[in-house]
């Protein structure tokens, strides 16, 4: 368990800095690792909630013109539904595994 907690942290680490080499809510996601593997769920996971965090961000700002709030709103929501299909990817995943 200590070498994947290790393992994802050092993802999410990852995940953090290549966003910042952009550092832009509407940056595509270049997800380095192998599709359907748990190393590409975390850094898509990680991903998901960084910028996430930045839409935050950018809504509390108290001069926000409130349709542009609305929008970074409805923004969120959406994020939020994408990543409740990710829990769900990530469980089918887990199962698998933990059947072998």
């Amino acid at each position: 368990m200590k070498d994947f907690s290790a393992n994802a942290n050092a993802i999410f680490d990852r995940a953090i800095e290549d966003y910042h080499l952009v550092n832009h809510v509407d940056a595509v996601m270049k997800n380095p690792f192998q599709p359907g593997t748990i190393d590409s769920l975390l850094y898509e996971k990680n991903w998901i909630d960084v910028v996430q965090w930045h839409l935050e961000d950018i809504i509390r700002d108290p001069e926000i013109d409130s349709n542009k709030a609305l929008e970074i709103k409805r923004r969120i929501d959406h994020r939020i539904r994408k990543e409740r299909i990710w829990w769900k990817k990530s469980m089918i995943i887990f199962l698998i595994f933990s059947k072998m």
